[in-house]
């Protein structure tokens, strides 16, 4: 996921990036638990990845790309296809 992802809208509550994070360390202390080496280095990596793109870099204020549909207003005669 790149840093433009990580700053969706979705990702904006906080409890929703306790949850994703908080589910993998679960994972990653599940695989530790059963003797999955590879599999629990691999899941805290991703562990730490999601911490640091979620709460150390993410910046909640950040300004949306233009033209995405986070920032474009909706539009009442935008109503889809015109018919000739």
């Amino acid at each position: 996921m790149a840093s433009k992802e990580a700053q969706h809208p979705f990702y904006r509550p906080l409890w929703v990036r306790i949850a994703i994070v908080s589910a993998v360390i679960g994972w990653s202390a599940l695989e530790w638990a059963n003797g999955e080496t590879i599999w629990g280095v691999l899941t805290a990596g991703i562990a730490a990845w999601g911490i640091w793109m979620f709460f150390i870099t993410y910046d909640p204020d950040a300004p949306r790309a233009p033209g995405s549909d986070a920032t474009r207003p909706i539009d009442a005669s935008d109503d889809g296809p015109k018919r000739d």
